[in-house]
């Protein structure tokens, strides 16, 4: 008698191919809306049976090569609408009974409020048009996955010691009593602004004590209070060319008068000043943002003398400072000049990782209480525990070991960033080694835009910027100038990163 056959168990029953799922970057739909969708379609035609199981949000992630959250916002909503269910223990299935009808398909996030469509136009100030060139700056309202090669400007915040962040953290919540809840002195935690002024005497050669430190949540917004204490209409302040845009942004907004003064080899081209001053001038004298380069000594101290003679306030902004690969960071402005001739201007941000909003403002007493009123103002203070175990982490060594680890590794990140150019790039742009910071600058072949390049990029999945975002019309190598930012991302990453420009890069240049 022949054998009854017996059923298949679900082990033998076909398994959806996951791996065939496409998210493509370079639609408009974020991916794990993308990924969402698919899935959705998937499962109501039947093709991802009801009451099979779903990879686990890590092992889909990895399939797929995107970042774990995207799975996860995507398996989130799914649940939402029906399609599957989360089971203690068990990760995801697909739901035993499916919703009554498929979900139709919505070009907007299903929960994103409803856009309403005012009666009126809002009617904005004159100094609102000075906000267009920020929007470049901002990404997606909604949480976004790691950064790409080559985002600039960004340090490596994988490396950051997390575990004695943590340990911090606890130990302050369960010692500290109820401070952190209460609030503290506008210009910073007191104790913190002991430990910068300490870190500033003895790493940087400053002469500083605490009552000059002012915290703040980030550099931004140092350049909002120093804005709102000193600029009146028509005032001028002198920028360096190319230079920081979101810095001659919150000048301008204002009501100031920007100038821009070019930069050669040494800097800031110092006898280009005007000679009747000015109210502030914004400098990056450590290395200069974007194009990298250090102001040579006799440009530090003819800037000076312009400043004493004109009677004109620097604000030396060194948020790359501390990131100097040959021979000890440089000398500041600040330490080499007269007493209330420089504000010094420093950001955390920087060196141990972006979403920390606090930094920090050296000025002269003189400044500390109308300062203090505008901070008052603002937002009355950063948050306390925040500043609490940054004190901790600087007290008790951490920061000083993570920073000397640091210069380490982005000293061989920017070697191995520089070979992989060469490598996959050479033909269409040359590069050259810088004494610090976070970021190369490419030179394009003549003739080359550094606009399409970027466009480029994005096609590719890779983020690059251009100096022209940074740039006054009149600065002549904008349109040839690209910035790849090197010390957020290994070895590996950088290599394929340059491996996809190649074909696209190689097209542009034979147009």
């Amino acid at each position: 008698m022949a054998a009854k056959k017996r059923p298949a168990k679900s082990k033998d029953r076909q398994r959806f191919p996951f791996e065939s799922l496409h998210l493509d970057p370079a639609v408009p739909a974020p991916l794990y809306r993308q990924l969402e969708e698919q899935l959705r379609q998937a499962i109501w035609q039947g093709t991802l049976k009801t009451n099979a199981p779903l990879p686990a949000s890590r092992q889909l992630a990895s399939l797929l090569n995107i970042a774990r959250n995207t799975v996860i916002r995507a398996y989130e909503q799914l649940a939402v609408e029906g399609f599957i269910q989360a089971r203690p223990g068990a990760g995801h299935r697909v739901a035993k009974v499916l919703p009554a009808r498929a979900p139709s398909k919505v070009k907007a996030r299903p929960d994103a409020p409803a856009k309403l469509e005012p009666k009126l136009s809002p009617k904005l100030s004159r100094r609102c048009t000075t906000l267009a060139r920020v929007n470049d700056f901002i990404g997606p309202q909604r949480h976004t996955a790691a950064p790409l090669p080559f985002r600039a400007h960004l340090p490596d915040y994988k490396e950051f010691p997390a575990n004695i962040w943590r340990q911090l953290y606890s130990r302050r919540l369960k010692h500290s009593s109820h401070f952190w809840q209460l609030a503290v002195h506008p210009c910073g935690y007191w104790p913190l602004r002991q430990a910068v002024a300490d870190y500033l005497v003895t790493a940087r050669g400053m002469s500083v004590v605490p009552e000059q430190v002012v915290i703040t949540a980030g550099v931004q917004q140092s350049f909002e209070l120093l804005a709102k204490i000193f600029i009146d209409p028509g005032d001028r302040v002198i920028f360096e060319d190319p230079a920081y845009t979101p810095a001659a942004t919150v000048f301008a907004m204002a009501g100031a008068t920007n100038t821009y003064v070019d930069v050669d080899s040494e800097g800031l081209v110092v006898d280009a000043l005007p000679s009747n001053g000015a109210k502030l001038l914004y400098t990056t004298p450590a290395s200069h943002f974007p194009l990298g380069i250090s102001q040579s000594q006799a440009r530090r101290k003819a800037l000076l003398a312009w400043a004493s003679k004109t009677s004109s306030i620097i604000l030396e902004d060194d948020y790359n400072g501390e990131h100097r690969y040959r021979g000890r960071p440089l000398t500041t402005l600040h330490g080499m000049a007269t007493a209330g001739q420089v504000i010094y201007l420093g950001s955390f941000s920087k060196l141990l990782f972006p979403a920390l909003r606090l930094g920090y403002m050296v000025v002269p007493e003189t400044l500390i209480e109308p300062i203090a009123a505008a901070r008052w103002l603002l937002d009355r203070h950063s948050p306390p525990l925040e500043q609490a175990v940054l004190t901790d982490f600087i007290n008790d060594g951490h920061f000083l070991r993570h920073l000397r680890r640091m210069r380490a590794l982005y000293a061989q990140r920017q070697t191995q960033c520089i070979a992989s150019l060469e490598r996959h790039l050479g033909e269409r742009l040359s590069v050259e080694a810088l004494d610090g910071g976070l970021h190369l600058i490419a030179e394009l072949r003549a003739g080359l835009k550094s606009e399409a390049f970027v466009a480029a990029a994005k096609n590719a999945n890779v983020e690059l910027s251009a100096v022209a975002q940074f740039a006054s019309e009149g600065y002549a190598k904008a349109q040839s100038q690209l910035i790849f930012g090197y010390a957020a991302y290994g070895e590996a990453e950088m290599e394929a990163a340059a491996r996809k420009l190649a074909k696209p890069f190689a097209e542009l240049s034979t147009l």
